[in-house]
């Protein structure tokens, strides 16, 4: 059976379900530091309000959009383009809708776009976050730099991607 998944600009009305979304997403990472629900809760709220704002400061023209699976609230995906690259900025699925196909699908159609447009599409992969890389290499993208938290992604076609993945490291 069949999803349909959506994407609808995500608004004010959002934020509730974003937030926790990215709360839910910083739990294990902070699972072990011992601090409480409470300041737990103070922190994420600060570190949330404090991405929101560089992404947007960063990304003015960024679009930011709630991903919606069968008509529910399953994650969002906040994509910004100029002249030059298509970046993702952010891509984050709630855990129950995870593992089903869902972001390979997202990133699927923004590698299609971009390559209609003629633009290397990029993202920032966590160090910290293999699964993420591995899921990023496995859809052809590329680490193009680097420092000890992000790796710099680049996807830049279906063409590139056969090079790239031909090409052996001596």
């Amino acid at each position: 059976m069949g999803r349909t998944i959506t994407l609808r600009r995500a608004t004010e009305r959002d934020e509730g379900f974003l937030y926790n979304l990215y709360k839910l997403s910083r739990v294990e990472e902070f699972s072990m530091t011992g601090i409480n629900e409470m300041q737990f809760d103070m922190l994420m709220r600060m570190q949330y309000a404090a991405r929101k704002a560089t992404y947007e400061s960063n990304y003015p023209e960024g679009r930011r959009d709630v991903v919606e699976v069968d008509g529910t609230d399953a994650g969002q995906i906040w994509v910004s383009s100029d002249d030059s690259q298509c970046r993702v900025i952010d891509v984050a699925i709630a855990g129950e809708f995870q593992n089903r196909g869902i972001g390979t699908i997202l990133m699927k159609d923004l590698m299609a776009q971009a390559t209609g447009a003629g633009m290397p599409l990029r993202c920032s992969i966590a160090t910290n976050n293999p699964g993420s890389l591995r899921f990023h290499e496995r859809l052809g993208f590329r680490i193009t730099s680097g420092n000890e938290a992000y790796y710099q992604m680049e996807y830049a076609g279906e063409a590139a991607a056969a090079v790239a993945s031909q090409v052996t490291l001596l």
